[in-house]
């Protein structure tokens, strides 16, 4: 049977994380420079995805637009670099144009970070970044081996609906240059 194949490590079974994690939020896309429209269009020609955010990420020096179906989760995040020496643009020389992470939305950020910690999971930074006066908290684990993905924790607050803040989204970008992955 499938299921027999594919089991959760015993240490993430018995940390008491599922509990916590309540459901994809978004995928993330890193593209090249000329290409986010290219893949807007791409998507929105396979599935009636609508545009619906549009930010300018000066502190690194990037572009992101939010696409979703209707008003339905996940939400598609897609991020291009202005410049070749953006933050965005480094990765996709490196990677090319791809899902650069997959975002869950948890109960406690907190909690969740430390139970990572304790089985060993890496951070692309040592502190959560965002604050709960803002309305959202976010942090990135280390890529993954097989594909070089990341997953993000985020957990907002209040009436907050949005991805990331003005003030912590080039924070949340450089963090991922630490690595040497950006």
């Amino acid at each position: 049977m499938i299921n027999d194949l594919i089991k959760p490590q015993e240490s993430l079974k018995n940390s008491g994380i599922a509990d916590l994690i309540i459901r994809l939020d978004h995928i993330a896309y890193r593209v090249r420079q000329g290409e986010r429209m290219k893949l807007i269009n791409e998507l929105t020609n396979l599935i009636p995805y609508q545009e619906f955010k549009n930010f300018k990420v000066i502190n690194a020096n990037a572009i992101t637009t939010c696409i979703q179906l209707r008003d339905t989760l996940p939400v598609v995040v897609i991020s291009e670099g202005l410049s070749e020496d953006s933050i965005v643009d480094h990765y996709c020389q490196k990677y090319g144009s791809r899902v650069h992470h997959l975002a869950y939305l948890v109960k406690n950020i907190r909690k969740v970070v430390r139970i990572q910690q304790q089985r060993g999971i890496k951070f692309t930074t040592d502190e959560i970044i965002g604050s709960e006066e803002e309305g959202i908290l976010q942090i990135f684990t280390a890529p993954t081996e097989t594909t070089n993905h990341i997953i993000e924790y985020i957990q907002r607050f209040g009436d907050f609906d949005g991805f990331f803040t003005p003030s912590n989204i080039a924070e949340l970008m450089k963090s991922t240059e630490k690595l040497g992955e950006a």
